[in-house]
């Protein structure tokens, strides 16, 4: 599924207002439920009920959906949704709530049954207008993935499975007031996120192309969010999860204040299932809603490699019991190890110019990755690497092979698309945070020095203190930042760019043993400017540059580590230039024939002239191998070369002339295709051509 083809965000609509219809809207609660069984086989759902309509609000048509005896959950009848348009659709069925839903406690359940190798989607939309905000997006894929994602699909927050060609349920509860968002697939909890878009209206189904799905037995509540009495909420234990022993771990939680009345003072008891540690904590103030972070005075000690379960409980709130206990406990792990490293996770984005989606996500993840400190040298909180890639319009001109290779490796077929070590992406701080915190057994090291300012050697010492005998070690040359306007989806600045993969995109086999150290070695060369689509030229020199080195399992392609490598020595490419046509123009590899533009320009011929004048003549023009060159010569040697669109010299030599006509060839089959410029000069004469070369 291509992301930038997800459901029309532009279309417009006519929203009915049909909270008046539901007759089990009250003040305190909201509760709707239908299995279909009302309804007459053939019925148009939304012309027959007055709860249901369409995305247009034109009910009765190719946008509604019929009543459905041929499969159903419970009874005899379900609803069937099915699509072979690109876009999606027609179908389109909407189930407004009657208001928008900005705190409380939410939950809709529903049953569904995906034909096999098909797919299903629904969402639920965050404004009371359709078609503004999307909460979530539902996409149950061909290949059995089940994903919760943001509006669009690029930003997963959860990633499951699901049953073809049986009935299945799914179940979204959400607590409104603290935003916690839980999936349930057929009873079993899957996993719980924040949501970006944190309220809640209506429930949009519209299959997607090549989707055919039964729907039935839907129940949707809402319970509005009225604190009373004294609610203490354990929400959280901030203790690692992952230590380096011998330590002393303190046992830290978060407190919330769920309640009416204020919190002055509760016990803390932690257990590990042996012994029992409580201190109390008094002379607090913690409001409705506000929350209190606490470090427990006893520690925790662990001189081995083992796993602690410890719980955390509060309780004697203000000297009492508080209404509800189910919210007072958490459990959390420890695992300690002899040895550990700093965990950098790290994305892979592929993104590009000319996609519109890509235009709307990447400004926020930016945002994001840039509150982390991405590649930076000292400290850094999360590694990034852009590919750029080909589509959907012209390539991108970041984009190389290197790019097709590892969207290739992960199986990506639209973008946006970004990966987290290896996985697919929510883009969140809470998903950073979480893969900062796994266990990390490699350290590495290493250095990125440039002597001349567009070569590049890469020395890198990595240590492992656990066997991953099927690893691949990965370098990229990423580009800090650029300005490019030739895209046509209106961004202009890029970030964390890649260049270039060393040795290849395929990057170095590595057998990590436990204790041991390996040491690889990489070499590349780095023109500057002239960057086109694939090509491995810099923006703006290896200056602007900096090394990623990443660690990937084979075995299940999970990032092991990565680190940011910076680039010393020269980064600057020595400046030299080439006499053209139009001036004298720096090919940006440090090989031009003049070192400085002011003797390009004294020595650069001002007097070129008409190729007619030198009774100049190629054939063939456009040629695919030799190119024949006659002219008009006086006694004089004659100096001929050949550049590049660029201005890179290919190709030179002298010739020896003899005055009147002269007759050359030139042997072109090494050289790409592409348009190239013929430059002929004879003492203070110069005449110059273009070479089409097929």
């Amino acid at each position: 599924m291509t992301y930038y083809l997800t459901k029309k965000n532009t279309m417009k609509h006519i929203y009915l207002v049909l909270g008046l219809l539901y007759s089990t809207i009250s003040v305190a609660q909201y509760n709707f439920s239908d299995d279909f069984e009302s309804y007459n086989s053939g019925d148009y759902l939304g012309a027959t009920s007055p709860s249901w309509t369409t995305w247009s609000g034109t009910t009765g048509g190719a946008e509604d959906v019929v009543i459905s005896d041929a499969n159903a959950n419970s009874g005899t009848n379900s609803t069937f949704y099915s699509s072979s348009a690109a876009t999606g659709g027609p179908q389109d069925v909407v189930l407004p709530f009657g208001s928008l839903f900005t705190e409380g406690e939410f939950s809709f359940e529903a049953s569904f049954f995906v034909n096999n190798g098909t797919g299903a989607y629904f969402n639920l939309q965050a404004e009371e207008e359709i078609g503004q905000t999307w909460a979530v997006d539902c996409f149950m894929e061909t290949d059995g993935t089940f994903r919760l994602a943001t509006g669009g699909g690029a930003t997963t927050f959860i990633e499951t499975t699901y049953p073809f060609n049986v009935w299945f349920d799914v179940k979204i509860e959400v607590n409104v007031t603290l935003n916690i968002w839980t999936l349930s697939i057929d009873g079993q909890e899957i996993g719980s996120f924040e949501n970006t878009e944190n309220a809640i209206a209506s429930l949009d189904i519209f299959p997607l192309q090549g989707n055919q799905f039964y729907f039935d037995d839907i129940v949707i509540s809402h319970t509005p969010y009225e604190p009373t009495g004294l609610d203490a909420y354990l929400t959280s234990i901030n203790t690692p999860s992952n230590i380096q022993f011998p330590l002393n771990v303190e046992i830290m939680g978060t407190v919330l204040n769920y309640g009416e009345e204020n919190i002055t003072s509760f016990d803390i008891t932690w257990t590990d299932g042996t012994d029992n540690y409580t201190e109390n904590f008094s002379g607090l103030n913690i409001a409705n809603l506000e929350t209190y972070d606490f470090t427990h005075g006893d520690l925790l000690n662990i001189d081995s490699q083992t796993t602690t379960d410890i719980t955390v409980t509060i309780e004697n709130v203000n000297g009492a019991m508080d209404i509800d206990e189910t919210n007072n406990s958490q459990s959390s792990q420890i695992n300690s190890y002899p040895f550990l490293s700093e965990r950098i996770p790290l994305y892979e984005h592929f993104t590009s110019n000319t996609c519109g989606p890509c235009a709307v996500f990447n400004p926020g993840f930016q945002v994001l990755l840039n509150a982390n400190d991405v590649n930076n040298i000292n400290n850094s909180g999360v590694n990034a690497i852009k590919f750029q890639e080909s589509y959907p319009g012209a390539p991108d001109q970041s984009y190389n092979s290197d790019v097709t290779n590892r969207s290739s490796y992960y199986g990506v077929t639209g973008i946006p698309s970004a990966h987290i070590d290896g996985t697919s992406t929510s883009s969140s701080q809470t998903e950073i945070d979480d893969h900062k915190n796994e266990p990390c057994f490699i350290d590495i090291s290493g250095t990125a020095v440039s002597e001349e300012g567009n070569d590049l050697t890469v020395n890198l010492s990595i240590t492992s203190y656990q066997d991953y005998p099927n690893s691949t070690v990965h370098i990229v040359i990423v580009e800090d930042e650029y300005n490019n306007s030739l895209g046509s989806n209106g961004e202009t600045e890029f970030y964390q760019v890649a260049r270039k993969m060393l040795p290849n995109s395929s990057g170095t086999t590595a057998n990590l043993t436990s204790g041991n150290t390996i040491t690889i070695n990489e070499e590349g060369f780095f023109a500057y400017g002239n960057v086109e689509a694939e090509g491995y030229n810099t923006w703006n020199g290896l200056g602007n540059c900096r090394v990623i080195v990443y660690i990937q399992n084979e075995d299940d392609q999970i990032v092991l580590q990565s680190r940011v490598i910076e680039i010393t020595g020269n980064t600057n490419v020595a400046e030299s230039y080439n006499c053209l046509a139009n001036g004298c123009i720096d090919p940006g590899t440090g090989d031009g024939e003049y070192s400085s533009a002011e003797e390009c320009s004294a020595a650069c011929v001002t007097d070129i002239k008409h190729w007619n004048d030198f009774k100049l003549e190629l054939s063939p023009n456009p040629t695919t191998d030799i190119v024949k060159i006659q002219f008009q010569s006086v006694e004089e040697n004659v100096s001929i070369k050949i550049y590049s669109i660029a201005g890179q010299l290919v190709y030179q030599t002298i010739h020896n002339a003899t005055q009147g006509s002269q007759s050359l060839k030139i042997d072109m089959r090494h050289l790409e295709s592409g348009i190239y410029n013929l430059s002929i000069m004879q003492g203070h004469k110069k005449a110059e051509h273009l070479i089409i070369k097929q």
